[in-house]
């Protein structure tokens, strides 16, 4: 505990001095790790990595990195094509099999878009998020696989197509 009796001159703390002792007799924020969702995670961060050494797993960082930018942009552009080829392959007479898509498709296709759009988007938001987290690693990875193993399988459909 910090305790102002007089400044060098002999007088008592200024306001400004009794704010800072007030303010120290708070709970220290930075004893706590920072949550997941705080404000620091909105307004302009600055963290990349762990404060101490040896932090680098199971931290929550500000700023992120291009590589993990070109993995979900790469993800975002995978969903869409998935989404346009599930729509194209529909209508040469393809079928659903997955029975909640199908009954976002009966919608029409705009609505299933959007759905796919926004739940692979939220996905992708807390992966990124949770980056420095082992299995948020291991789902990027794997959702980055399966797409491109999916883009590769509508590949192959759409060599066949009788265009």
């Amino acid at each position: 505990m910090l305790v102002v009796t007089r400044t060098p001159s002999g007088g008592h703390g200024s306001l400004a001095e009794a704010y800072l002792i007030e303010r120290r007799r708070l709970p220290d924020r930075r004893a706590e790790p920072t949550p997941m969702l705080s404000r620091y995670a909105w307004h302009g961060g600055r963290r990349r990595a762990g404060r101490r050494a040896g932090e680098t797993t199971n931290i929550y960082v500000d700023q992120h990195g291009p590589a993990l930018l070109a993995v979900v942009v790469a993800l975002t552009a995978l969903n869409f094509l998935d989404a346009y080829f599930t729509v194209l392959f529909l209508s040469y007479g393809g079928q659903e099999l997955n029975p909640l898509v199908d009954a976002l498709l009966r919608l029409g296709p705009w609505p299933f878009v959007l759905a796919k759009s926004l739940g692979v988007g939220v996905c992708a938001a807390f992966l990124t998020t949770t980056k420095n987290f082992v299995a948020a690693r291991i789902g990027l990875g794997v959702l980055t696989v399966g797409y491109l193993a999916l883009l590769a399988w509508h590949l192959y459909l759409l060599m066949h197509l009788p265009l």
